[in-house]
């Protein structure tokens, strides 16, 4: 039983090796206590892009049965890499700006982190509905789409019209 107990208490154990042990020993005439090798350099994380870094803009809408979509770009005119992290938001509004329907972010976990370097512009695709879906009737209202870029709350008037009854807009890709 004894030679059991031994096999199931060594086999618990874990072997802990320190790499700086591995190491070759310093060549002569060099301080012990420097590092025996460089270590490897990381690119420092892009900050997140701010609004002072983009353009926003939008495609011609497109129809395909009782949707409409229109693709909001966002481009990088910075000298710096930056990252967009989230959903973007969008707003229909009247002509004279009041918002009548505000399409909800989903949660930033959700969306992908994209990192634009200057130049570089990331996309996401409004869909506003034509018809009112708890009726099922032509939509009667028409106005503005106002986008605003993911991890940011300046909102950009855009010069498209779209249907305002309900809208879903997509991650940044």
């Amino acid at each position: 039983m004894l030679p059991l107990l031994g096999v199931v208490l060594i086999a618990g154990c874990s072997v802990n090796i320190n790499p700086a042990a591995q190491s070759p020993s310093p060549q002569a005439g060099s301080s012990s206590s420097s590092a025996a090798a460089p270590a490897p350099s990381t690119p420092a994380a892009a900050s997140r892009c701010s609004d002072n870094d983009l353009e926003v803009t939008n495609g011609a809408p497109e129809s395909a049965n009782t949707q409409r979509r229109v693709v909001v770009s966002f481009r990088n005119t910075s000298s710096h890499p930056c990252t967009l992290v989230g959903y973007p938001g969008a707003d229909l509004v009247t002509p004279a700006g009041g918002v009548l329907i505000n399409v909800p972010r989903r949660p930033a976990a959700a969306a992908h982190h994209l990192n634009l370097e200057p130049g570089d512009v990331a996309t996401a695709d409004v869909q506003p509905y034509a018809i009112d879906t708890a009726t099922g009737n032509t939509c009667p209202r028409w106005g503005n789409l106002v986008a605003t870029p993911p991890n940011d709350y300046v909102s950009h008037p855009l010069s498209v019209d779209v249907p305002i009854c309900s809208a879903t807009i997509s991650s940044v890709d």
